[in-house]
């Protein structure tokens, strides 16, 4: 039985779809490369994709970066001798130059590879940094395609009209500059996890933003560029309009950043030696007639504040003024809170023990954040115990008098 019309249209579309996946990573590599040259830009530099090439840096001094990005998703090597792709590249460059498109004088014309390869022929073009040097590679690249009587060698046709094109006589001062401007660029790693590093690197974010922000940033780029070929633009981001809405998601993310508990948590053994090391903030809690349950949980929040508070800082999460200002603030609190307890009490009659309860329940019970950061429950407690074992704070209306040195009181722990 033949094949009918619709059989014959269902194996196109298997046929066409084949290509699809190339397709689409080709034009995601293009977007994740634009934002990978993007951490590299300063001032005025401009990221185009599909421009003046697969992806280029107009920068601010009037220099071009022209970079053709070769994927390999396999075992091919696109910069080996004979590979179409490296002169493909080479011819499209030529063209560019000819037809005025790039100035050949102020572009590098950079072939970057997502894996690792190699080719003598690339490799010798990489090298080539003054003109002699790269004329002197143009004939020796020559000799792969033609004999010295100048007759073709054999080479497949697919190619063939690159070759034919970057070889002839009347191309070879144009080819020369051109590979005296090449540089080749090829890594050890997937293309994905390099634009990572790079850009956690460059953009010098906290670990709990990285993925965060890299994946928003990617997600932008690719808005921003299928935009533009909606409104009929040319698919350009300038380095400001970039680094203005990194700025502006950071802070956005910022705002809503928690800080996380990355101490491991006090052990029995740890909380019953802080109780029998008679600690002044303990103490505190006991003239005010607390009772053992809550003194091992004002123990936990003071250990645990103060070994993730030594953590955040050495990571850089929160520096020395954050610490500093909230103290300040914790002070401020605790003295508005006392002020309000004693107007308070003239209506209330409380003992100055029941006094003292309240205010570390009050404070202990309204947690404040580090300016636009969040803390775990147990920090604002600890913070408040750290306090009052220096004696900066009291819940005692008469803390001074017990606490302070040469007050002639004595303290037994209950």
């Amino acid at each position: 039985m033949g094949k009918t019309k619709r059989d014959t249209l269902k194996e196109e579309v298997k046929l066409a779809n084949t290509h699809v996946p190339d397709k689409v990573y080709a034009y995601s590599l293009q977007v994740r490369h634009a934002l990978y040259e993007l951490q590299s830009c300063s001032s005025n530099d401009i990221v185009s994709v599909e421009v003046l090439e697969d992806v280029a840096v107009e920068k601010s001094d009037g220099t071009v970066d022209a970079i053709q990005l070769k994927s390999v998703l396999s075992n091919n090597n696109p910069i080996s001798n004979r590979a179409k792709d490296l002169w493909k590249t080479l011819y499209n460059w030529l063209l560019s130059v000819t037809n005025h498109e790039l100035d050949v004088h102020n572009t590098k014309f950079i072939l970057f590879v997502t894996a690792d390869r190699e080719g003598s022929i690339a490799s010798s073009f990489q090298d080539a940094d003054t003109l002699e040097k790269a004329q002197a590679a143009w004939e020796s690249a020559k000799q792969e395609f033609y004999k010295d009587t100048g007759e073709e060698k054999e080479f497949s046709d697919e190619y063939a009209l690159y070759i034919r094109s970057f070889f002839k006589p009347e191309n070879k001062l144009f080819a020369s500059q051109i590979i005296q401007k090449f540089c080749l660029k090829t890594i050890q790693t997937n293309h994905t996890a390099l634009l990572y590093e790079t850009f956690c690197e460059r953009a010098m974010l906290e670990e709990d933003l990285g993925d965060i922000l890299f994946t928003y940033m990617l997600g932008w780029i690719d808005k921003r560029l299928s935009e533009l070929v909606e409104n009929k633009q040319p698919m350009c981001i300038s380095y400001q309009e970039y680094r203005t809405e990194l700025i502006a998601i950071r802070r956005e993310y910022n705002q809503k950043q928690s800080l996380k508990e990355l101490a491991p948590r006090p052990t029995e053994q740890e909380v019953q030696e802080e109780m029998n090391a008679l600690r002044r903030y303990v103490e505190q809690l006991d003239v005010v007639e607390c009772d053992y349950t809550e003194k091992i949980e004002a123990i936990n929040d003071y250990l645990r504040a103060s070994t993730n508070r030594t953590i955040w800082a050495k990571r850089g999460d929160i520096s020395d003024g954050n610490l500093t200002s909230y103290q300040e603030t914790l002070v401020k609190k605790w003295d508005t809170k006392r002020k309000i307890l004693s107007l308070q009490n003239k209506h209330l009659n409380l003992s100055p023990e029941e006094l003292g309860k309240l205010l570390y329940l009050e404070c202990k019970n309204d947690p404040v954040n580090i300016d636009h950061l969040y803390v775990p429950d147990f920090f604002t407690a600890g913070c408040y115990h750290a306090l009052s074992d220096d004696v900066e704070i009291g819940w005692h209306p008469n803390y001074k008098d017990i606490f302070m040195p040469g007050s002639g009181l004595s303290v037994q722990l209950k």
